[in-house]
């Protein structure tokens, strides 16, 4: 049930990036929340693995998500650049107002960088935003997936940083300034967002211990949640969007674990591992599928059923292409870190392994 969660939580982003919807609550925002979750879980089970079966684990792992994430990305970031030259910038979608200069391009290329659009930590050559949009928030991941090794090898240093990054993400939900606020420190960056990645790493960690700090995370955003939709002490409406968030994030991955362990149809496991595949193609591909309904079409990027209709079908389209290009990087991915699944791991851990190949998928 992973997948469909996923493929939902992609579909959420889609809609919050479409401009005239009034949203009380941003639903991308809380999507974004859910997917940081969902990694921490999957990438602590993700390093167990790698630790087990390669020499150099840390590099291993690397190496590894940017097969999974940089081939589909890198194609996104090139047909954004071509027809951006052929075009023009966007006429009415504003994310894709911008001109794509060599310079901008390497850096979206390179994908880090892309965080750093946010003040305080601003690259000026990366604005008004990433090529691919949504490009911010996998530079994000991708800062976890670097403190990862550490994090697994020192528990030490992961409750410190746990206990740091909380407090930048607390102060950033009652502090507003233009660059100092819900916004920035507690959503954009890995030194306040880090904590929602961990209550999924400890959450798979499966001690006592550790998933009594992932409880007490989620009780914690549960009881901010309460209060600021209540209006009391948190007032930034980013504030309430990642607590709300992270308050739902855990019940999901709960609930499609659970799904995991019971015995589904095969055709529904297969639907289901369709759709989280095509969860990350449409996450990076969305915008892109504005702006070509929108020069194609001459439909404006609103929220009537005409551009929705036509912007979800292009972007399936684009994304079942690019889901079928990663097919084909799989086998090298697959063939590089020297372990098909889950189900080579050592014996005693099998009734996991099961229940967490069924919602992982291919990791």
């Amino acid at each position: 049930m992973l997948g469909l969660i996923r493929f939902a939580l992609a579909g959420a982003v889609l809609l919050s990036h479409v401009p005239g919807f009034h949203w009380a609550l941003n639903p991308g925002v809380m999507a974004v929340i859910c997917f940081y979750t969902i990694s921490g879980y999957l990438m602590r089970r993700s390093i167990e693995r790698f630790g087990r079966f390669s020499p150099r684990p840390a590099r291993a792992l690397l190496a590894d998500r940017v097969l999974k994430l940089f081939p589909q990305y890198l194609v996104a970031l090139a047909a954004t650049v071509a027809l951006l030259r052929a075009w023009g910038p966007s006429p009415g979608f504003w994310l894709l107002q911008q001109e794509p200069t060599p310079l901008k391009v390497l850096l979206n290329a390179l994908l880090l960088p892309a965080n750093y659009i946010f003040g305080p930590f601003v690259i000026p050559q990366l604005l008004p935003h990433p090529l691919v949009p949504p490009a911010w928030s996998l530079a994000t991941e991708f800062h976890f997936y670097l403190l990862l090794p550490l994090l697994f090898r020192w528990r030490p240093l992961l409750l410190v940083l746990l206990a740091a990054t909380l407090a930048v993400q607390l102060f950033g939900f009652v502090h507003e300034s233009p660059t100092l606020n819900s916004d920035t420190l507690s959503y954009r960056y890995i030194f306040g967002v880090l904590p929602v990645f961990l209550m999924g790493y400890l959450y798979a960690d499966g001690s006592t211990a550790s998933r009594r700090i992932a409880f007490a995370l989620w009780l914690l955003y549960a009881l901010l949640a309460g209060c600021a939709l209540a209006g009391v002490a948190i007032h930034q409406q980013r504030a309430h969007e990642i607590t709300l968030g992270a308050t739902i994030a855990l019940p999901l991955l709960a609930l499609a674990l659970a799904s995991g362990r019971r015995a589904l149809p095969a055709a529904l496991k297969r639907w289901d591992e369709r759709l989280g595949n095509l969860a990350y193609p449409v996450f990076i591909t969305h915008c892109l599928a504005f702006f070509v309904v929108e020069h194609l079409t001459g439909l404006a990027v609103s929220p009537t059923a005409h551009f929705l209709i036509s912007a979800t079908l292009v972007c399936l389209a684009g994304s079942l292409a690019l889901e079928q290009l990663q097919r084909r990087v799989e086998r090298l991915r697959i063939g590089l870190r020297g372990f098909a699944s889950m189900k080579d791991a050592a014996p005693q851990a099998r009734a996991d392994r099961v229940a967490d190949a069924r919602i992982a998928g291919r990791d």
